[in-house]
């Protein structure tokens, strides 16, 4: 196995297609599917199962891909971190951010570090929360930001910073913008939902409490895309709100959930098992966490 076949499938999988992916890699078609039976050979295990026009991954293909992905982020570190050294930079931070949350972390986190650091170098990783923690625990990233239920793993330390209420909201003229004071889950159970991944396993939670199941009309990554399906199709967004977001939602109607457990926790999380450069813990410095 060669790190062009983990490459490979990879993007086979990404593409949905040996044929497309084949067009982008710029590989003749036969020699990409013989590398993806090469694989499948070498590990004994059937990782894709292949319709007359999609891709449909085994469960031993959800295995592959996710670690192939892993394999494949963890070499392009390694050659940034390479590129960064040659062209004089002595230290670099890696470091792990949901998607979709970019702006708001970017400012929040790296103001005041860029102001006393300014000669750092910076390999950032936005990717889906799933893999924030793997990134970490594989020392992909020295450093990751999370902004969901907090993680039970044992070789994760987490350094919380901050706690949002998942709300509802939803046009001025709804049925439940009648209702007084904070709504109860039963209250949303009759409602189609617009929530963002990050909160989904919190809201399913709490509904399992009153022996509920949300009507889930959409699930999202951004919280953004929630508030606008909300906003034009009459749907409730039940999201997390930071100061920013308010400035897009005046035209909206805010309420709180009654139930105390809706809410999304951000943290730092770092490996327990691997030692911080002088560079992360002097990030964390910044935010008051003092690391030993």
């Amino acid at each position: 196995m060669t790190l062009d076949s983990y490459r490979n499938f990879v993007t086979i999988v990404d593409c949905g297609s040996i044929v497309a992916a084949a067009n982008k890699l710029l590989i003749a078609q036969p020699s990409l599917s013989n590398q993806l039976k090469n694989i499948e050979k070498t590990y004994g295990a059937k990782l894709l199962l292949r319709g007359n026009r999609s891709l449909e991954l085994t469960d031993a293909g959800r295995i592959f891909y996710k670690r192939a992905k892993e394999i494949c982020m963890m070499e392009e570190g390694l050659r940034n971190e390479l590129l960064n050294q040659k062209a004089g930079f002595s230290e670099l931070l890696k470091i792990s951010i949901p998607a979709g949350n970019s702006p708001y972390f970017l400012h929040k986190f790296f103001d005041a570090f860029i102001a006393k650091h300014p000669k750092v170098n910076y390999d950032f990783y936005e990717i889906p929360s799933e893999f924030v923690i793997p990134n970490v625990l594989n020392g992909i990233t020295e450093i990751g930001l999370i902004r969901s239920a907090a993680p039970g793993h044992g070789a994760l330390t987490l350094y919380p910073y901050e706690r949002e209420d998942i709300v509802a909201l939803f046009p001025k003229d709804h049925p439940l913008a009648k209702i007084k004071g904070k709504l109860s889950v039963p209250d949303l159970a009759n409602y189609p939902l617009a929530i963002p991944f990050d909160c989904l396993d919190i809201v399913y939670a709490s509904f399992g409490h009153y022996l509920l199941s949300p009507n889930v009309s959409m699930i999202t990554s951004p919280k953004t895309t929630a508030i606008e399906w909300a906003r034009s199709f009459g749907s409730v967004a039940l999201v997390s709100l930071t100061n920013e977001d308010m400035r897009e939602i005046k035209d909206m109607c805010i309420k709180y959930i009654s139930d105390e457990n809706l809410y999304i926790m951000s943290a730092f999380i770092i490996s327990k098992d691997r030692h911080l450069s002088k560079i992360a813990k002097e990030f964390l410095q910044v935010h008051s966490i003092e690391v030993s």
